[in-house]
C-alpha cells in the first residue's frame, strides 16, 4: 500500500501498529511541548480543532490546558476517529473528513501532519480560510527524512502565507535528549563519518503561526 494513504493509516491505527511503535506516546508529548507555544488565553471559549489529530491522544492535554474551549478532531483516516470516540469521546466532537470538510473554528492546530501530505502548502491555503489563527507544527531541518516525510522544512517555508511569528525547539518524543543525544547523534557520527554514511542531526520542530483569513 502507498505510505501515507487512507488505506496506509488506516492500517497502522486500526491493526495495533501506531500503538506498538509508540504513537500514542508521541502525540501527546507533542502536545505537551508545543502546547507552551499557543498563544491562546487559558480561559478561551472557542472553537479549537486538531485537524489530522489521529489517535486524539493530545486532546486530554488541550482540555486541561483550555476547560472551556469546544474542541474537535478531525482525521481522514476512520480507524483514527474510531479510537478518538472510543478512548475521548466525552472531549470532542470527532468527524472524518479532509481538508475540505473541515468546519469553521477561532483556531486550528495542525500538529505534525503536513509532512506526510503531497500538497502541504494548498492545505494551509483552505486552512486560512477556515479560522482565526492557525498553529502548523512540523519537523525542522529533519536530515535525515524519515520514510514517511515528503520534504524538508526550513525557516522561510511558508513565508507566502505571511507568518507572524515561528519557533524553533526541542520536543519530547522527538528530539535526542542526554545520554541518547550523546550516543545516538554525537558518537555515532563518528562511525557515520568513517564508515561514509549520512551525517544525523538532532532533530527540532518548528511552529508557524498565521493569522486566518476570518480573524
Amino acid at each position: 500500500m502507498k505510505i501515507n494513504s487512507k488505506e496506509y493509516w488506516n492500517y497502522r491505527f486500526g491493526s495495533g501498529d501506531w500503538e506498538k511503535k509508540m504513537g500514542y506516546n508521541q502525540t501527546k508529548s507533542f502536545a505537551e511541548c508545543q502546547i507552551r507555544y499557543f498563544d491562546i488565553d487559558k480561559n478561551f471559549e472557542g472553537i479549537i480543532t486538531d485537524f489530522g489529530c489521529g489517535a486524539g491522544d493530545a486532546f486530554p492535554i488541550y482540555k486541561k490546558y483550555f476547560p472551556k474551549a469546544k474542541l474537535i478532531g478531525i482525521d481522514f483516516s476512520e480507524k483514527a476517529i474510531e479510537l478518538c470516540k472510543k478512548k475521548y469521546g466525552t472531549i470532542a466532537d470527532y468527524y472524518v473528513s479532509d481538508v475540505d470538510g473541515v468546519l469553521y473554528s477561532d483556531i486550528i492546530i495542525c500538529s505534525n501532519v503536513l509532512e506526510h501530505i503531497e500538497d502541504d502548502k494548498r492545505t494551509v491555503k483552505k486552512l486560512l480560510k477556515k479560522c482565526k489563527k492557525l498553529y502548523v507544527t512540523v519537523p525542522y531541518l529533519e536530515r535525515p527524512l524519515c520514510s514517511e516525510h515528503l520534504r524538508i522544512y526550513n525557516i522561510n517555508y511558508f513565508d507566502e502565507f505571511r507568518p507572524v511569528d515561528k519557533k524553533i525547539f526541542l520536543c519530547e518524543g522527538w528530539s535526542h535528549f542526554g545520554i541518547d543525544l550523546i550516543f545516538n547523534i554525537y558518537i555515532k557520527n563518528i562511525a557515520r563519518f568513517i564508515l561514509g554514511r549520512p551525517i544525523v542531526y538532532q532533530r527540532r520542530q518548528i511552529m508557524y503561526v498565521f493569522n486566518g483569513e476570518n480573524k
